[in-house]
């Protein structure tokens, strides 16, 4: 019996063909064609992906350099708006400095002029003391009748006597 399961028998290698035939036309017919399709479906959409991916990709760093550039611009533009920022503030900064230093002469010739006019105002009340004083002394002079000597004496001790009118002090101007 051992020796008739290794040698081959012509019935069994024959059934064994017809069946393995029969199987791959029934296989190939109803299954291979399905399988092969649900096999081509699968990579049609793997591939189909896959390009999906790739375009995604490449959208994706077409946003990234326009996102980049719009960075850039705006990092630009940002800085010119601080350069002109600083510009403007310089100028106003001048402008405002020379509006003060216009101010500030002003008020200086404004106050020069006051304190001519207060001198003009003051001259003009030491003129009409003086003009007093001066007949004051020339009445009491003309009322003692003296000499030059004392009616000189007289007059020096008059204005030596005025506040602001010694003659160790200098005019006021």
């Amino acid at each position: 019996m051992g020796i008739r399961l290794i040698t081959p028998d012509v019935g069994t290698i024959f059934w064994t063909v017809v069946t393995f035939a029969i199987l791959a036309f029934v296989l190939a017919r109803y299954a291979w064609k399905p399988l092969l399709q649900v096999l081509d479906e699968r990579e049609r959409t793997v591939r189909d992906s896959l390009e999906q991916a790739k375009k995604a990709r490449a959208e994706a760093e077409e946003t990234l350099r326009r996102n980049q550039e719009i960075l850039a611009n705006a990092r630009r533009e940002t800085a010119a708006i601080i350069e002109q920022g600083k510009r403007e503030g310089e100028s106003l900064r001048a402008e405002i400095l020379a509006q003060s230093r216009k101010e500030a002469q002003e008020l200086v010739e404004q106050g020069k002029r006051r304190i001519q006019y207060e001198q003009k105002q003051a001259i003009e009340k030491l003129r009409t003391q003086v003009a007093d004083l001066a007949i004051q002394a020339a009445e009491r002079l003309i009322v003692r009748s003296l000499d030059d000597k004392k009616h000189r004496e007289l007059l020096d001790e008059y204005v030596r006597s005025l506040p602001g009118m010694r003659r160790d002090e200098p005019p006021a101007r």
